[in-house]
This record gives C-alpha cells, structure tokens and sequence, in this order.
C-alpha cells in the first residue's frame, strides 16, 4: 500500500514553471576569478623555512643579456639583476609616488583591485586608490598587480629593456599600424588593436600575498622594484610539476595547500630596491610584499620560449583560466610569427596588400629581401616552435583557430612553412648565434627602403573652359581677425613634482636634440623625463571677464613676484574652450550651472558656459544621431536594392536566361525578368553557376557536369585546406607527432575565419 502511494505521488508530480527561462551559455570567461577564503597555512613559516633554500636565479651583469646570450643559451632560467646599468631601462628616480602615478594614468580611471584576504577583485577609481595606499590606518588588504599603464603619460618615464624591446613579438612581430592606431589607454577589448601587455604598474601594501600562478600565455616577465621590497617563490615548469600545477588549481583546495610542499623543490629568493628581475616562461610562481612597494614591469612573448607558451595555453583551457586573465590576442599572434618567420626565411609575404585597408589606415608595402638578408640560420629553439605552432593550430577546434584576416590564404602560408623547416631543419646551432634577431622590431624598418606611392607630376592649371581672373579678382580682400577672448600666457614648472626635481635622462630623443648634448637643437623640447604634471599660471595669466590675475591683482611683469606668492592661483581654465577665468567671474554671467573640475591637472575645469551648452545639446545631438543612423539604414537599403537589380540585369544579359527582349529598357514589360530581378525570387548561386556550365559545355553530358557544380556536394574551402594542410603534415612527419593535447582529430579544418571574441580586460602579473 505505501508502495502504491509513493508510486502514485512520483506519477502526479509536477515540476513548477520558471516565470524567467535560464539561459546556460559557455561563456564562464566572464565570471570573476575568485577563490572563497584565505590561505590556512602559516605564511611566516614559509617565509623563513630552509626548505625553500634552493637557487635557481643566476645573477648577470646588465652588459651581457644580449640577443646571443639567447640565441647561445635559451631562456629558461630566472635572471636577477642587481642594478639596471648595461639594460638600457629607464624609469622614474626613486622619488615617484602613487600619486604621480595617479597623476598620469587619471583620478578617475578605473583599475582592478585584489582583496588579499577573499582573494577576490574589486573595481576602485585612482583616486580612491592613492588615499587607500597613502592612508596610515588600512582596516584591510588591497593589491593592485594589473594597472597597464601605455598611451598615458606614464608610458614616457618607463621604456622596457633593451633585449625586451629586440625579443618582443608586439614589436617584431604584430603589424605595427595596429599599434600605432591604438587611442583608448584602458584594456577595453572592444578597442584594443594589440595585445596591450607590456607595460605594467605595481603597487602593493606590506603584506600582500599573491599565490602560485604562471603568467598568462606563457609570458616572460621582466620586473624592477622602484621602491620596497618582493619576495618570489619559484617552482621551475618541469612536466612532473606542471601535472601537479594542474592537479593543485582544479582541486580548488589553494588555500589549504602550499604548492611549495607539493613540489620536489621549490627556490626563494628576495629582491631589494633598484634590482631588475626576468622571469622566464612557464615558471610557476608566488609573491609576497614585506614593505610598501612600487613596482614596474611588463609580459612579452618571443622566439626562444616557443614550446612553453604553448603548453602554457593548454594549461589555461584545461584550468579555464577566464578570457579577461589571458594574453590578448594569442592564436593570432602565431599566425603572425608564421607569416614572419616565412617573410623572413623565404621573402614571402603572406598579408593582403594596401588596397585591403580602409582609405583612412596609411599601409606601406614591405620591401623585397635580398638574398644576403635572406641568408640566415635558426636555431633548434626556433626551428622546433615553429613546428610546436603548426601542431598547436591543428589541435584547436575549427572555430578558434582565429586566422587574422590580414592572413587571407593560410593554406599557402603553410605550405612555406614546410619549405622553411625544410631548409633550415640542419641549420648548426653554432652559425645561429650572430647577435641578430631573425625577427627584427618592425620599427627598425628603414623608410627609406620602402617603395612609396608615386605622386603625379602633371602641373595643375586653370580647368578648361574657365576663364581667367583679372588681377583685381585675385586680391584678397582683408578680413579682421577675431580679438583673443583674453590674454593667453604659458603654464610654467611647479618646481614640486618628480620630473621637476630631476636633472635631463640624456638617453630620449629630446635630450639628443640638445645642443649641451651634441644634437642641432631643433626641437626645442624639454626632455620627456621632465615634463611638469603639474604646470601652473604664472601672476602674468589674467582672467578674461575682470582682467585681474589668479591672486586677483592686476597683471605684473616682473619675474621677481612670481616667487613671492605662496597661495595657488585662483584662475581656471576650460578644457573645452580654452578660456580662462575665475570661477566667481563665470558664475555671475551662468549663476545656474557649477563647472566640473579637473582633479588631474591644477586650475583646470569644464567652465560653467560650456556644462550649460553640453547639457542643453546632448538629448539634442542624441535624437540627431538616431536620427541620420535611420536614414543611412534606409538610403543603404536603396542603395544595395538598385546594386543588386543592376548587377542582375548584367548577369542575365551574359546568360542569356530571359531570352531576346524587344524593350530591354522597359523591363516591367517581362514577367520572366521582372521575377528574375525581384531579390526575394533572385536566383540562387547554384543556379548561376549551373547557367554558366550549361551555355560553355555544348557536347558534353551536362547532367555530369551539373553534379560536378552542384554546391551541396562540392568539397568546401575547408575540406581543400584541410586536406593542403592534412599532405603537409604527412611531409613534415606532423602526423605521427603526438602533442600534449589529446584532442579528437588533428585534422580539423582551418578556414571558416572568424575573429575570436575574448573578453580580456586587464591581465595580471604579479
């Protein structure tokens, strides 16, 4: 009886309907990465173990990391630096502070914060960061290892090293008009045109602790402490602890276990104050700050860590490592290395030509390659990751293989490739080194050797028909020019900041200008190491409504008074319309409206005139906007309708498919071409293509012909590269090569292009 009961209650179950249906999407990469908790092991016992008295780091003189030191030894072990002399780095003097920091990167940007104790991310603007860091009293612990900090002005008190800047495929390797074109100054996907990891600020409180990870994509790291004090647990990436690496991040149990213990060993080393550090790829790593710390480094990817990065990635989808955590752009950027180890090697180029671009994207045209550049030697490094990238593309599914679509034939590309591990498969490894990198910078190109767009010659005259002006015509009649809103005078040094209390780097490019440095002195630039942050008005600035200056007396002209007034000056002026004024003067004439101020340059605003004008134009210019978006819809629309007909009655003429029409003019005359015009009765591309066969085979079997042509059984793009790609594996012995990944099929196809979406945002490196 109680059986029946429950059977007949699981019978009349009913599931309850959900108001809001739930949608399950693959997309985790955008979720946070968090991990619930804090560590449970003692951190201080860790600190001061001798089980992590292993040396792994090899300390070197900045004079001797050079291209060869690479191309003689790889790089595969840490790097340790006790001063940057010989690296060609340069950076802010010791005196530079978060605030400077804040001062050139914005107040208001928006920056990724890690909570030390939750382990999760927080979003903080710069200014509210700069009070926490200055703060005497933190109630907890905040890290900041992911701030990327190019297109601001930071970027000009920090260059890379040299060796960097000769090995990094951002330089030597990404098209170089990508970059240059690149405006917006955050990681927003959407509008990054490169993969905007090379240069990074740190800036972390004493006892920030970041657990074991590798950095993403396989990167190498280069890292100088400005100010304070680092502590690295290193773990070299044996195949054995990369296993383990694995096990550790998926068992979720990181805050209970440190992977240190795990390892059979694991190395400790400090850094101090002025030391540099190089990370090589796939290290895997933990950080710990014992004091307040300013920290400058950067990610870069490069010719002799080739296999690393790639196992590295397949680390990061076994893990599901989220997007905005790993290295923009990467599947990309091997196709990139083909395509310039190919350029390089063989002196062909596989990118689509300048008439590709838009008209607004300026394009050059590569040289050719002589036989003497041409003439070059790889070492087993290189010749064994080009090989380790071709697998890689094959082992990744269809659809994520993300050909650039500069790279508009990648079966051809292949095929050199072949040709070029061919040729330098016995390359001596003792030839390889020269000091040289086989992928130069782009920037290093010399214009002069590329062929520029001729220019007509032909003289521009008088149009034809035209007649020609009198003399009185051709004077120009004078017209008065607009009087200054008011009197304009320079900003001048706060003699305060880091850049002002400097001395000249002698190393920018403005310093070698300099006439006291030997240049022509034509630029008449201060060096870029000493722009002001904050510039401000001189007594001489007077505002353009009373006429008074900032400290509300009439204009002086002696120099000597400038340094008599101790209060800042009360004048602001308008990012927008460039005037200046008090801000009491301008809230008499707008008593309404209150400007906005600028808390990244001193005396700067949006003046109360030009807040008034935003507000009143903005739902206009809105509506307007919406507005002319419609109407170029619908003129787009009728524009592509005309097009279409047009092209038809083109083709119908050549295929003779409406016969002999007595008005051709009047086509609404033809029933048959009016249905054939109509573009939802437009015939089919088979069917165009079956007309085509049918009118040049005239004694052959059209039926074998028809089948032939049919578009449901002809092979697809994909299947011919597939099977290009599938005879140059069996030739490279790809085939019997068996990669980390065990995926279904190395055979997939490699066309169907499309562009990855990832959704990196900012990528850390701590």
């Amino acid at each position: 009886m109680m059986e029946e009961d429950v059977t007949s209650k699981r019978a009349t179950r009913r599931l309850r309907d959900r108001k809001n249906p739930k949608f399950y999407t693959d997309d985790w990469a955008l979720g946070e990465d968090e991990i619930d908790g804090y560590h449970s092991f003692p951190l201080e016992e860790k600190l001061e173990s001798d089980q992590f008295n292993h040396s792994f780091v090899k300390k070197m003189n900045g004079s001797d990391l050079t291209i060869a030191y690479f191309q003689e030894h790889g790089f595969n072990t840490p790097l340790l630096f006790d001063d940057k002399a010989g690296l060609d780095l340069r950076l802010p003097s010791p005196n530079f502070t978060v605030n400077d920091v804040r001062m050139c990167v914005g107040s208001r940007r928006l920056i990724d914060v890690v909570d030390v104790t939750t382990q999760k991310n927080i979003e903080m603007s710069m200014k509210d960061w700069q009070k926490y860091y200055e703060s005497t009293s933190k109630d907890r612990l905040l890290n900041v290892i992911s701030l990327e900090f190019s297109h601001t002005k930071l970027e000009n008190y920090v260059q890379t090293p040299k060796v960097v800047r000769l090995l990094d495929w951002v330089d030597c390797v990404w098209p170089r008009h990508f970059k240059e074109a690149q405006i917006e100054a955050t990681n927003v996907v959407d509008e990054m045109k490169y993969p905007k990891v090379q240069k990074y600020v740190l800036m972390s409180v004493k006892g920030c602790y970041t657990d074991f990870h590798i950095d993403f994509g396989g990167t190498s790291v280069w890292y100088h402490i400005l100010r304070g004090s680092k502590i690295f647990w290193l773990i070299p990436p044996t195949e054995d602890n990369l296993v383990l690496y694995e096990k550790w991040v998926l068992s979720g149990k990181q805050g209970d276990v440190f992977f240190g213990d795990i390892v059979k060993k694991c190395g400790r080393v400090t850094l101090a104050t002025g030391s540099t550090f190089f990370i090589p790829s796939g290290w895997i790593h933990a950080v710990y700050t014992p004091l307040d710390s300013l920290v400058f480094g950067g990610n870069f990817l490069h010719s002799f860590g080739i296999e690393m990065q790639l196992r590295i990635a397949q680390i990061e989808e076994k893990t599901h490592v989220p997007q905005k955590f790993r290295y923009p752009f990467f599947t990309e950027m091997l196709w990139y290395g083909l395509e310039r180890y190919v350029y390089n090697c063989l002196g062909v180029s596989h990118l689509c030509n300048e008439d590709y671009y838009d008209e607004d994207v300026s394009v050059k045209v590569e040289p050719q390659k002589t036989e003497t550049e041409l003439n070059v030697n790889l070492t087993q490094l290189e010749v064994s990751g080009i090989k380790g990238i071709v697998i890689y593309l094959f082992s990744l599914p269809y659809n994520k293989r993300s050909v650039p679509e500069l790279i508009q034939n990648p079966a051809s590309l292949i095929k050199e490739v072949k040709i070029l591990l061919e040729k330098h498969r016995p390359d001596s490894q003792k030839w390889s080194i020269t000091g040289k990198a086989v992928l130069p910078p782009l920037a290093d190109i010399n214009d002069a050797d590329i062929p520029k767009r001729k220019i007509s010659s032909a003289p521009v005259g008088r149009p034809p028909g035209q007649k020609r002006k009198r003399d009185s015509d051709l004077k120009q009649k004078k017209v008065k020019q607009p009087k200054p809103v008011g009197v304009r005078r320079r900003r001048v040094r706060c003699r305060k900041c880091e850049p002002c209390l400097r001395s000249d780097c002698g190393e920018c490019s403005h310093c070698a200008d300099m006439v006291k440095y030997g240049g022509p002195g034509r630029m008449k630039q201060t060096c870029v190491m000493r722009k002001c942050l904050q510039p401000m008005f001189s007594p001489t600035s007077t505002c353009t409504v009373c006429g008074l200056n900032g400290w509300w007396e009439k204009p002086v002209l002696l120099t000597a008074k400038m340094s008599e007034q101790t209060a800042p000056s009360a004048l602001m002026e308008c990012v927008l319309c460039h005037e200046i004024t008090h801000p009491n003067c301008w809230k008499k004439l707008y008593p309404d409206v209150e400007g906005v101020v600028n808390e990244d340059l001193p005396n700067s605003w949006e003046c109360s005139k030009c807040t008034k004008h935003v507000k009143r134009e903005g739902v206009a210019k809105e509506e307007d906007v919406k507005r002319e978006i419609e109407d170029d819809d619908v003129d787009d629309v009728k524009e592509e309708e005309i097009e279409v007909e047009y092209v038809l009655k083109e083709d119908m003429e050549d295929m003779d498919l409406v016969g002999e029409v007595e008005d051709y003019n009047k086509p609404h005359s033809s029933s048959t071409y009016h249905r054939a015009t109509n573009i939802n009765n437009r015939p089919s591309y088979s069917q165009d293509v079956e007309y085509v066969f049918k009118d040049q085979v005239e004694d052959s079997d059209f039926e074998e012909y028809q089948s032939a042509t049919n578009i449901n059984s002809r092979p697809s793009y994909s299947q011919d590269v597939e099977y290009v790609f599938k005879d140059q594996m069996d030739d490279i012995d790809f085939v019997n090569e068996e990669y980390d990944e065990p995926h279904s099929s190395a055979y997939h196809s490699i066309s169907n292009i499309s562009r990855r979406s990832t959704h990196s945002k900012e990528n850390g490196q701590d």
